[in-house]
């Protein structure tokens, strides 16, 4: 038999691989399996084990949509992603009522906290020319759409939800939707409180602030203009009466 050299397939690099299926974890998978490390399964299991409370950030969540819709592909592919599902924590009762599941206990110097969480997505009535979903503990007012993206290298849709009305004037309630097509079991929620609202200067007031500030930045340059142009003219004078006064003496005579 002629000698045949064997076809070596050089391994996948790691960066190129699938990521870990823990929802706010980029690092490679290791090879064959959903994670990076045996710490990450084990986290990832225990964390979004039925009845658990959604993921919680003081902070905010700091990933972008990309990692978002990663969690909710896997989730689909029946991984672990450390996200639990809360059935009706989105549409059923509003998120200020459900002391167990939305913890509103601020710390000092927090503006902002998010929840992560999945449910099976409740399909919104139209109102006029956007889409809401009322709560039944809040007047049948609730959830109204603001913005709908389509996201194609997801093959999904992303939708953004305001609260209203306000249950207090001091706090803003944000709802962020993730779904993927040909798939209505579940979807991915992003909750968001802004505590404490900021006082935005009408469009006109910031026009006439500025309108004014440009006024005496220019005053301010024609001063600094005119400063300069006196000095200069200053200069010149006395330059002048300077040559005046040498040119004005008569030369001075050698006596014998």
């Amino acid at each position: 038999m002629p000698n045949v050299l064997p076809v070596i397939s050089p391994a996948e690099p790691p960066f190129l691989g699938p990521s870990c299926a823990l929802w706010d974890c980029s690092r490679p998978a290791e090879c064959g399996k959903d994670y990076c490390c045996n710490f990450h399964a084990t986290s990832a299991l225990e964390e979004g084990q039925p009845g658990k409370s959604p993921v919680f950030r003081p902070r905010g969540i700091s990933v972008k949509d990309s990692a978002l819709f990663d969690a909710l592909i896997a989730w689909n592919q029946g991984k672990a992603v450390g996200i639990p599902n809360c059935e009706g924590a989105a549409i059923l009762k509003s998120p200020w009522n459900d002391s167990k599941l939305f913890n509103l206990s601020f710390l000092e110097g927090e503006a902002v906290r998010e929840w992560l969480f999945f449910d099976k997505p409740r399909r919104a009535f139209g109102s006029g020319n956007r889409r809401q979903r009322s709560l039944p503990d809040h007047s049948g007012r609730g959830w109204h759409e603001s913005r709908k993206q389509i996201m194609k290298e997801f093959d999904g849709q992303k939708r953004s939800y305001y609260m209203d009305p306000k249950p207090s004037s001091d706090q803003d309630w944000h709802l962020f939707e993730y779904e993927v097509n040909n798939s209505d079991a579940c979807a991915l929620y992003r909750l968001e409180l802004k505590f404490g609202s900021v006082k935005r200067s009408p469009k006109g007031k910031v026009s006439n602030e500025v309108a004014d500030l440009q006024k005496k930045m220019g005053k301010l340059t024609a001063e600094v203009a005119t400063d300069g142009a006196t000095n200069v003219k200053g200069k010149a004078k006395k330059k002048d009466n300077a040559g005046n006064i040498f040119s004005s003496q008569s030369p001075m005579t050698s006596t014998p």
